[in-house]
């Protein structure tokens, strides 16, 4: 099968990148090589999610995506923090649910949203926009943190600012899920502070 070559030349690829790193500080652009190669690997296991002969692919993109993260990629730290995040809330409506709660699911719950926290955290920090919307979001739904829509419309005003979009507010609220009329008069008071 061509992907299982494919697969096996690039963790060979990766292999030697690690190595490298070990015993020399490599320049920027192989650093930026070797992200490439985490993100092309991961591709390759999300189209086969569901194949019988990769049981394991979806935990194979989540480990590509820890690799370019531990890189300092801002790209797999926030798609890193968007898949916790979901996980965490199903496993949080789980929970409030009440039919399928458990001490296991509420400590994955918890565990899922620090991980998330701290991804998109630390992608906020290398200047991610988006992961600063969706760490925004958190704080004005208390997603793993204690809601706090102040600190929250704050960080959304910062990610607009950041990108200089103020032009785009509509389109910002539809892909955010804030189409009521207080979130926008609450974007509009923290963007006159």
């Amino acid at each position: 099968m061509f992907k299982q070559f494919k697969i096996k030349n690039l963790t060979k690829k990766l292999k030697a990148f690690q190595a490298n790193r070990v015993h020399n500080q490599p320049p920027a652009e192989i650093i930026t090589k070797e992200i490439a190669i985490y993100h092309q690997l991961g591709e390759i296991y999300n189209s086969l999610r569901g194949h019988k002969k990769f049981p394991y692919a979806e935990e194979m993109v989540t480990a590509c995506l820890r690799g370019a993260a531990d890189l300092e990629d801002p790209v797999a730290e926030y798609q890193l923090g968007k898949k916790f995040l979901e996980e965490a809330k199903f496993r949080d409506e789980l929970q409030k649910g009440e039919i399928f709660a458990s001490h296991g699911n509420e400590r994955q719950m918890k565990q899922l949203y620090e991980e998330a926290l701290l991804y998109l955290h630390n992608a906020e920090k290398l200047g991610h926009i988006e992961a600063k919307r969706i760490h925004g979001l958190c704080y004005i739904n208390g997603w793993g943190v204690t809601a706090n829509k102040d600190k929250g419309f704050e960080l959304i005003v910062q990610s607009i600012e950041q990108e200089n979009s103020w032009d785009k507010i509509p389109q910002i609220f539809a892909e955010l899920g804030l189409n009521k009329p207080e979130f926008f008069s609450e974007i509009m008071k923290h963007r006159s502070k």
